[in-house]
C-alpha cells in the first residue's frame, strides 16, 4: 500500500540532501586546505564539524525522518544542513553551532517519538544514546569552545548510530548470552568515553565493538555474495577492521600523544564511517529515492582506494613525510567523490531501465 506524502515532502527531502552534499564538499575542501593543498575552502577549524554535523548529521536525521514519514521531522536535517551553510562564515559560526545543537535535539526527539509511537528496542535505545552524544558534543563546543571534547562525543554519535543499525539487523539472529553482554559493554564504554572526555573508555569501546561486529554481525558471512549484498559485506567488514585499527591507534595516543595519535580519529571517521556509507548506500537510496541503483562492480573500487590512502596516511605521519600526507588526503577526497559519481551513474541507469520497462 503506497503512502501519500504531503506536497512539500519531496522538495524538503531534496533540500536536505542538497545541503548534505554542500556540507560534504565544504568539509572535504577544508580538510585538503589543512594539508596545504590549493583548493577553495572555508575556515579549516570547522572541517571536522562540517563532516560530522553538517554531512552525517543531516543524512542520519533525514533517514530517521523519512522512516517516520513526518514532515515536521524534516526540521532536524534541515537545521543540520543550514548549519553547514552558516559555517562558511567565521562570524556566523555561533549560529551554525546553534543550528547543529537544535538539529541534534531534534534527532533525539525523533528517536523518542519512534519509541513512544511504535516500540522501544535495544537498537533504538543505542541510536538514541548516539544522538544524545551528538547533542552533548554540540553543546560542549557551542558553550565552552571545547572542540576536542566535542569530537569524542561525535565519534560516539557515529559509532553508536552504526552499532544500533547493525544490531537491528541481527535482532532475529539467536545470539549467545556472551554476545549480548559484550554488546552492552561496548555501548556502555562508548557512552562513558563521550560523557567523560578525561576517561580512556572511548577507544576500548570502539575496539570491543569492532571485535563484536567481526564475530557476530551478519555482514562478514556474506563476503562471497553476488551483487549489492556482496558489496555491502565487503564494505562493512573492511570498515570493522578500520574501527579496530582506529581504536588501537587512539588508545596508543592516550599514552603517547603526538601526530600518530590523530590517525586513530581518521581511521574511525574515514575508514570505518565512510565504509559504512559505501556499504549502506545501495540499501538507503531506494528508501529515500524509491529507486534501486543498478549493480556496478566498480562500486568496490573506492573502498580499496580509501583503505590504501588511509594506510598511506598512517605511514606518512609515522615517517614525517608531509608530501605523502598531502597525497593521502587528496586520495581520501577522490575515493569519496569517485563513489558518489558511481552511485549517481547507477541510479541514472536504473531510472532509464524503469522508463523502458514502463513503455
Amino acid at each position: 500500500m503506497s503512502v501519500t506524502r504531503p506536497p512539500m515532502w519531496n522538495r524538503a527531502v531534496a533540500a536536505c540532501a542538497l545541503l548534505a552534499v554542500v556540507a560534504l564538499l565544504s568539509g572535504l575542501s577544508g580538510g585538503l586546505a589543512r594539508l596545504g593543498l590549493p583548493v577553495p575552502v572555508m575556515p579549516a577549524p570547522v572541517h571536522g564539524a562540517l563532516m560530522v554535523c553538517g554531512f552525517f548529521g543531516t543524512l542520519i536525521a533525514l533517514e530517521r525522518a523519512v522512516a517516520l514519514g513526518r514532515l515536521a521531522g524534516l526540521g532536524a536535517p534541515l537545521l543540520a544542513g543550514i548549519g553547514g551553510l552558516l559555517a562558511w562564515s567565521p562570524s556566523l559560526l555561533p549560529l551554525a553551532q546553534a543550528c547543529w545543537a537544535l538539529a541534534a535535539a531534534g534527532l533525539v526527539a525523533l528517536y523518542v517519538h519512534a519509541g513512544m509511537s511504535r516500540a522501544w528496542s535495544m537498537h533504538l535505545m543505542v541510536e538514541l544514546c548516539g544522538a544524545a552524544c551528538w547533542l552533548g558534543g554540540a553543546l560542549l563546543w557551542a558553550l565552552g569552545g571545547d572542540l576536542a571534547a566535542a569530537t569524542r562525543g561525535w565519534v560516539a554519535f557515529l559509532v553508536l548510530t552504526i552499532a544500533g543499525e547493525r544490531r537491528e539487523l541481527t535482532q532475529l539472529v539467536r545470539l549467545p548470552a556472551l554476545a549480548r553482554s559484550l554488546f552492552i559493554a561496548a555501548v556502555a564504554l562508548l557512552i562513558a568515553g563521550a560523557v567523560d572526555p578525561a576517561s580512556l573508555a572511548l577507544w576500548p569501546g570502539c575496539a570491543l565493538l569492532a571485535l563484536w561486529l567481526l564475530r557476530w554481525d551478519i555482514a562478514p558471512r556474506a563476503w562471497r555474495a553476488p551483487g549489492w549484498p556482496g558489496h555491502t559485506a565487503h564494505c562493512l567488514t573492511v570498515g570493522y577492521l578500520w574501527l579496530l585499527a582506529g581504536a588501537l591507534l587512539g588508545l596508543y595516543g592516550e599514552f603517547h600523544p603526538g601526530p600518530l595519535a590523530a590517525t586513530g580519529l581518521h581511521a574511525v571517521l574515514l575508514g570505518f564511517v565512510f565504509a559504512m556509507v559505501f556499504g549502506h548506500a545501495p540499501i538507503v537510496l531506494p528508501a529515500l529515492l524509491r529507486l534501486r541503483p543498478r549493480y556496478d562492480a566498480r562500486a568496490r573500487w573506492p573502498l580499496w582506494l580509501l583503505s590504501a590512502s588511509l594506510a598511506l596516511r598512517i605511514a606518512a605521519v609515522g615517517s614525517g613525510r608531509h608530501d605523502a600526507l598531502m597525497l593521502a588526503g587528496l586520495l581520501h577526497a577522490l575515493s569519496i567523490l569517485f563513489f558518489a559519481v558511481l552511485m549517481v551513474r547507477a541510479l541514472r541507469v536504473a531510472g532509464t531501465d524503469v522508463k523502458e520497462n514502463a513503455r
